[in-house]
């Protein structure tokens, strides 16, 4: 993969989460809103959310759905991406690349801001590992004497 598609679909990736997350939390902000109304809580501390169960509850939680779920998607892209930027930089000879988005990969799985520093830090100045690539030269059989033309029988 080159690194033109990496970023093409890190960048995508980003928008739809962005965009999911956005869809997600303002149907969900609606829903807490005007979805229901608040009891006092039965332990005393607090309130409990009721819900009213009509059309504008579960159309906000139809719009949670698929915002989160596009969210969802917009991720999975982002890790597609950032896999296919580790598989791009392994084969340089020099592997800073390589180790810098795997450590901040793996970083972000518990800081996400890592991760996204390290992906735009990759296709803002990181290497295109499918441009230095060397062909692969086919192998050649080892010899071991003279060649014979004919074949045995495998009788």
């Amino acid at each position: 993969m080159t690194k033109a598609a990496i970023s093409k679909i890190w960048i995508a990736g980003l928008i739809t989460m962005v965009a999911g997350l956005i869809v997600g939390g303002a149907s969900l902000g609606l829903m807490l809103a005007n979805g229901g109304h608040y009891v006092p809580a039965a332990s005393g501390n607090g309130f409990d959310f009721v819900p009213r169960l009509d059309g504008y509850f579960w159309t906000t939680i139809g719009f949670m759905v698929v915002g989160f779920t596009v969210a969802a998607a917009g991720g999975i892209a982002q890790l597609v991406a950032w896999i296919g930027a580790l598989v791009n930089t392994y084969p340089l000879t020099d592997r800073t690349w390589f180790v810098v988005l795997l450590a901040g990969g793996l970083i972000g799985l518990a800081f996400g801001l890592v991760q996204f520093a390290v992906m735009i830090a990759y296709i803002i100045a990181g290497p295109d590992g499918a441009h230095d690539r060397q062909p692969q030269l086919p192998m050649q059989a080892p010899s071991h004497g003279p060649r014979s033309s004919t074949l045995a029988p495998t009788v």
